[in-house]
């Protein structure tokens, strides 16, 4: 029996192996997922996304669909909130790629441009809104400066506001979109944080005292001898707003502590942290962020919170 097993399979081999031959036609080469240039946007522009591809591999796009958009969101029902993006005209195709530039790329080195300091897909449109149901007109949508879906980003603005952006009102731009970015390239490893940066202030002591604020110097005081920064500041008054409210806060020390240090090293002048890092541990820590970003990935975050146009 074996030996007939043998030769059924030997004939197999036999009859697979004669069989005639077909010729392989030639590949079908691979369509680019979009086609450039897109549009009519001045040549100067078209030229220089154009550019941008053949360097980074990232497509900056000002012509898309909604699917481009959020594809990774479905549509429900009628009170479903659905962000849309409004394209921009593409007469501010230009000026748009040059405020990204100013307030994003040019601190970034070429090798990180070049590996994934930009996104696959950068968007640019006039406007983002999300859809309200029950609101009266003129207040039915929510308005946002961009929106980040997987490896792309999109960017609110390509409109004729970026001609008449006062400098103070590019760096409060510069300030929010600096939040995001950093935030995206955290949350998909493309910078890490330094493990020693965790080492310096106790998280396992017990909660700081609260409330934190202007009210109570002496909280505010012991948290910053602790090693803590302001998560966030007033608009208008400048006041600062503290991570740290109550005892849930505390049990997510760690990464309320990380995302404050990020926003003051790439967001806050030298003036605006002076005062704080006369604190020892908060200057240990700020100083570990700094030197970590410019040894490993060649990023002056303080040219990037320093920066006035």
């Amino acid at each position: 029996m074996k030996h007939i097993f043998l030769i059924g399979c030997i004939s197999s081999i036999l009859l697979f192996s004669c069989a005639k031959d077909h010729k392989i036609g030639p590949l079908t080469p691979i369509a680019p997922d979009y086609v450039l240039p897109q549009g009519n946007a001045p040549k100067e522009a078209n030229d220089k996304i154009q550019q941008l591809y053949d360097n980074y591999g990232s497509y900056f796009l000002y012509v898309f669909t909604q699917k481009d958009f959020e594809w990774m969101q479905s549509a429900g029902g009628s009170a479903s909130r659905i962000d849309t993006a409004v394209l921009g005209d593409p007469a501010y195709t230009g000026d748009m790629l040059n405020f990204l530039n100013d307030i994003w790329l040019k601190f970034l080195p070429e090798d990180f441009k070049k590996e994934q300091g930009i996104p696959y897909r950068v968007l640019m449109a006039d406007t983002i809104k999300q859809y309200r149901t029950g609101y009266p007109p003129g207040r039915e949508y929510l308005y946002f400066d961009f929106k980040i879906v997987g490896k792309s980003i999109t960017f609110a603005g390509m409109n004729a506001s970026l001609r008449t952006m006062t400098p103070a009102q590019k760096v409060e731009k510069k300030n929010t979109l600096t939040a995001a970015i950093w935030n995206y390239y955290i949350s998909n490893n493309i910078l890490d944080i330094p493990a020693e940066f965790y080492t310096i202030s106790n998280y396992t002591a017990a909660a700081p005292a609260t409330p934190i604020n202007a009210a109570n110097p002496a909280n505010v005081e012991a948290y910053r001898e602790k090693g803590f920064l302001p998560s966030s500041y007033n608009a208008v008054s400048g006041a600062p707003f503290e991570w740290h409210n109550g005892t849930y806060s505390w049990t997510t020390a760690k990464s309320n502590d990380i995302n404050s240090f990020i926003l003051n090293i790439t967001q806050r002048t030298d003036a605006q942290i002076a005062p704080y890092l006369t604190y020892p541990l908060i200057k240990e820590k700020f100083d570990i962020l700094v030197n970590y970003y410019k040894t490993k990935y060649r990023i002056d975050v303080r040219a990037i919170a320093n920066a006035t146009y």
